[in-house]
């Protein structure tokens, strides 16, 4: 009995932590603040590499040297520049490693956020599971495992339960 609220303790604590590493790291599809984008290119090296994985999250602000992820209404994607100007409400990009500042601008709106942490090359093995065959290769076994945890489970003893004293004294 003792070790019983201890245990709560731990599985709040347990909750706790996966809540908040979930408001942290969970993509903004899906109700956490963090947007997870993989590069393409060599705009901006020597920061990035093509692979990189960039996690962006949003601010309440942008200022001039900001790695920010934008939609682009000129290129029809997402693109990771740096902030090289504000003026009238309107951000223009360039790429650290292009001598070209990005055609057009982008709105408040079309800011995606700034760049919080990029981790080299972790972005191709996330593009790696984004092949339905690769994933596929890791999904069947995961599933067989699964199915066959459950085949192998010992069947459950069913307790008895007290005996209600009605059907002790008919006996």
């Amino acid at each position: 009995m003792s070790s019983s609220p201890v245990k709560i303790v731990a599985l709040l604590v347990g909750a706790a932590t996966l809540l908040g590493l979930w408001l942290f790291f969970a993509p903004a599809k899906l109700g956490g603040s963090t947007t997870y984008s993989i590069t393409d290119g060599i705009s901006m090296q020597p920061l990035l590499y093509k692979n990189d994985l960039a996690l962006v999250r949003s601010q309440s602000s942008y200022h001039v040297g900001e790695v920010v992820l934008y939609e682009s209404q000129v290129l029809h994607r997402p693109v990771l520049h740096r902030i090289i100007l504000i003026q009238d409400g309107n951000y223009f990009f360039k790429g650290d490693n292009n001598d070209f500042v990005d055609p057009g601008y982008a709105t408040r709106s079309e800011l995606i956020g700034a760049l919080w942490v990029h981790i080299p090359e972790a972005g191709a093995v996330l593009g790696w599971f984004g092949v339905p065959t690769h994933a596929g290769f890791v999904a069947g076994p995961a599933v067989g495992v699964v199915i066959l945890a459950g085949a192998n489970a010992p069947p459950r003893r069913r307790r008895r339960g007290r005996r209600s004293a009605a059907r002790l004294r008919r006996r």
